[in-house]
């Protein structure tokens, strides 16, 4: 009799015991990429890509900033203009600034932050003068671009 009652008890044990160390097994699991992992350069990408998807806030705001300067207008309105449905530049036609002096002034400010990074040797000059010939056709789509 102590047979029939001990067998029970040692499968119900060893079945308790087998899901207690699946659920610690489960919980030591590793957890999900955060939104650290998704800064870190990517196979076959390049760094810079990297550093464009980390700073895309600051470098909207500079953005922003330059912008609402160049037309002589506030950023908050600016801001408000661009969430309508309009391009910056269709914004600086309506307060009477040509587009070619926002995008100057977006890359001459850009060009000032490279010559910063060169001198601070995070780029070489090479990168630089590769980022630098990209600079105004990029800077013109983003000024023409409607958000």
């Amino acid at each position: 009799m102590l047979k029939k009652l001990i067998a029970p008890v040692l499968i119900a044990g060893a079945i308790l015991g087998g899901v207690a160390s699946a659920g610690s097994a489960y919980a030591a699991a590793p957890t999900p990429p955060t939104a650290t992992a998704t800064a870190t350069p990517q196979a076959g990408s390049h760094p810079l890509g990297a550093w464009l998807r980390a700073h895309r806030r600051q470098l909207r705001r500079a953005a922003i900033g330059i912008s609402a300067t160049t037309i002589k207008i506030a950023p908050k309105d600016l801001v408000t203009e661009l969430r309508s449905g309009k391009s910056i530049a269709q914004v600086a036609g309506e307060h009477g600034v040509s587009t070619q002096i926002v995008v100057s002034a977006l890359v001459t400010a850009a060009d000032a932050r490279i010559n910063q990074a060169v001198t601070n040797h995070k780029l070489t000059t090479a990168q630089a003068a590769k980022i630098e010939s990209a600079l105004p056709g990029r800077i013109n789509k983003l000024v023409n671009h409607t958000f």
